[in-house]
């Protein structure tokens, strides 16, 4: 008697990497939004409103949570609008003081700790 197969219910992540490709027609060049997702914008005959097509398509992406969000984009290949599995469930090292972004270290070292 065969066992039936486990399938998984969870939803499969979708990535979403938006560029706005060129084309040519009868009348010049044509620009035009393609995701990997599967949307694709009409064609524009001005680059400016196919990317005006990216951007809307990027405002109807929902927020990612703080938790979810990357603290190394480019290392870890995310976008500011995909969730990044590697910093998820990370806590962060160091707290950088409120306002000042060239804050490092949460407890400075100075030279009186020094001996």
């Amino acid at each position: 008697m065969a066992r039936p197969k486990k399938t998984s219910t969870a939803a499969a992540v979708v990535r979403h990497r938006p560029a706005i490709t060129r084309g040519a027609d009868e009348f010049g060049a044509t620009y035009r939004l393609v995701c990997t997702c599967g949307r694709t914008g009409e064609e524009h005959q001005v680059r400016s409103l196919a990317r005006m097509d990216l951007d809307r398509h990027l405002t109807t992406l929902p927020l990612v949570p703080e938790q979810q969000q990357c603290r190394d984009p480019k290392r870890h290949d995310r976008r500011a609008w995909e969730p990044c599995e590697l910093c998820e469930h990370q806590t962060v090292l160091f707290e950088t003081a409120e306002g000042d972004p060239t804050a490092r270290l949460a407890h400075s070292i100075t030279p009186d700790t020094i001996h």
